[in-house]
Formats: structure tokens, C-alpha cells, sequence
């Protein structure tokens, strides 16, 4: 039996959600165990976090698993925070640009296996039931200055300005002084914090929701747009991440603006449509129907098993 160790350390967000993947994946002649650090007498490695590859047993034998678009520092260079990447016997991409980011590093991509492919959305997603009573915008993250938690508050004044009556839904972690910022200006908010909620409640907060709002700086997925979309739910986003590339293919179900004043556009927009939008919720629901987050574990696991060197007997 082949034992592939998945490492991660902490329980941050994502890497806690992908961790349990792997946890409950059963595949027939693997066994999986998840550690923070790496278990030396494993035959194979997958590391979720970039930078940990670093204490890897045997990089040939490891699986290196990139989730963002950074390339600052110099950090997949010798030397780098991300070093490890060049030595590792696979890589798994999340995006596009990840790629380029590599090849211009200097990291020979052509010698080893590649996933590339977005995470997606767990298939727990699924389209909408129901519409809420009023305007409803959602927003999904943490309190970190690259999601820009702070444009919620200005577009929801230029949402006043305009004579919107909005309600908002956020989801996630440290949100509470946003919450309270929005109650102050006499805006409805039902906050959910990630700490009191896991990733399967999360189904029910997207139902709450006419469109998701996305204002990050930065992103190479992310998760919240596949699964708004997964919901049936368009989207009013910065041009981040798999974002532009969607609405390339769909300009009705993801509005793009770099500043809060063409966000709050596109929100105005999204109310006066908002009946319309719940209509085409099984169209919109077809741009995040594959791949999907549940396949994800399985194919880095054969990445995985792959590295191992095949033994008769």
C-alpha cells in the first residue's frame, strides 16, 4: 500500500477545508495521512502550502501545490521562500498566470507532471431554490488588506446615495467591525463567522444572496466566485483571478470594475435584474459546473502515487 503524506501546517481557512478532503478520501491501495509537518517514512508527499516544500524528505517524490499569483521577492528563485518548487516531481496550478510566473523564474516546467486547473466549488453547491425578499449582497473572505473588506462599506454609501435599500451577508473571519460599520449606517447585515460556521453551512449564507460581491486586490481563484456561480448567483467583481476569464464568457453573470464606484454600478444593476438573474440560475450555475473541488484531492492523489517508483511485489 502506497502512503501518501499530505502536509499543512495551521488550520487557516482553505488549507483547513482542503486538509479535511483529504482526511475523509478514501482510495483503494493509498493510505492518506494528514500531518503539519512532513512524516518521514511516507512514499509520497503533497504539501498545500507553497512554501513548506522546503522540508520535504524527497522533492522528487513530492507533489507542491501553488494557490496564489504572488511573485515578489524573488521567491521561486535559488534562494527564495518558494525554492523548492524547482526540485519538486509535480506541481499543481490553480490559474493560468501561475504558469508564466514559473516559466519566467526560471522553473523548468517541462520536465515534471502539472495539474492545472481551478479548484472549483464543492458539489454541495448547488443552484438556488428561492430569491430573497429584499436586495440582498453578499461578500465571503477575511479581514485582510488584499480582499479590501473596507470597499463593502463604500459601495454600500453609493448604494444609499442612489436610494438603494440593500441587505448585506458576510461570511468569514474577522468581520465584525464591518458588521457593525453597516448597522451604523442603518444597513441590514447578517454576519457568519467561519469560526461558528464550517464550509457546509455555507450552501445556505449563498442562498441568502441576489449576487456575490468580490473586491480583492489579488486572487487566483477565488473559491467564493466558483461557489456563488456553483449557486446560480451573478457576481460584481474586480477584474482578480479566474474573474475576467468567466466573464469573458458570460458578461451578464460576472460585472467587472476596479473601484468601488463601478462596483456599486454593477450592484445597481444586479437589483434591477435580480428576478431575471434567479431565472437563468441553472445557466449561471453551468459556468462553475466543472471541475469542482471534490475531484481536486483525487487527481493530486494520483499526481502523488505517480512520483512513487513502481516495486514488484
Amino acid at each position: 500500500m502506497i502512503h501518501v503524506n499530505v502536509c499543512a501546517e495551521g488550520n487557516d481557512w482553505l488549507f483547513a477545508d482542503l486538509k479535511n478532503l483529504f482526511c475523509i478520501a478514501v482510495r483503494k491501495g493509498i493510505r492518506i495521512t494528514v500531518a503539519e509537518t512532513p512524516d518521514w517514512t511516507a512514499d509520497a508527499w503533497v504539501f498545500i502550502r507553497t512554501g513548506e516544500a522546503s522540508a520535504s524528505p524527497d522533492p522528487a517524490r513530492s507533489v507542491v501545490c501553488i494557490h496564489d499569483l504572488y511573485s515578489h521577492d524573488g521567491m521561486y528563485l535559488p534562494g527564495g521562500d518558494r525554492e523548492a518548487v524547482r526540485r519538486a516531481g509535480a506541481v499543481v496550478l490553480c490559474h493560468p498566470a501561475q504558469r508564466k510566473i514559473l516559466e519566467e523564474a526560471g522553473v523548468e516546467l517541462a520536465r515534471i507532471p502539472i495539474l492545472e486547473r481551478p479548484l472549483g466549488a464543492l458539489r454541495i453547491f448547488r443552484p438556488r431554490t428561492s430569491i430573497p425578499e429584499r436586495f440582498t449582497v453578499g461578500w465571503v473572505g477575511r479581514n485582510h488588506w488584499r480582499k479590501r473588506p473596507e470597499w463593502i462599506l463604500a459601495c454600500a454609501r453609493l448604494l444609499q446615495a442612489n436610494g438603494i435599500s440593500v441587505r448585506f451577508v458576510l461570511v468569514g473571519m474577522d468581520l465584525e467591525e464591518h458588521a457593525d460599520a453597516l448597522v451604523g449606517m442603518n444597513v441590514e447585515c447578517s454576519l457568519y463567522l467561519r469560526k461558528h460556521h464550517p464550509i457546509e453551512d455555507y450552501p445556505a449564507f449563498y442562498n441568502e444572496m441576489d449576487c456575490l460581491l468580490i473586491t480583492s486586490s489579488t486572487e487566483a481563484g477565488p473559491l467564493t466566485l466558483f461557489e456563488a456561480l456553483a449557486t446560480g448567483i451573478p457576481v460584481v467583481s474586480t477584474p482578480t483571478g479566474w474573474a475576467p476569464i468567466l466573464a469573458a464568457k458570460s458578461p451578464e453573470s460576472i460585472l467587472l470594475a476596479d473601484a468601488p464606484e463601478g462596483l456599486a454600478a454593477h450592484l445597481t444593476v444586479a437589483n434591477a435584474s435580480r428576478h431575471a438573474a434567479f431565472d437563468r440560475r441553472f445557466q449561471i450555475a453551468q459556468l462553475a459546473a466543472e471541475p469542482r473541488l471534490d475531484t481536486w484531492c483525487s487527481q493530486v492523489l494520483d499526481l502523488a502515487v505517480s512520483l512513487v517508483p513502481y516495486t514488484e511485489g
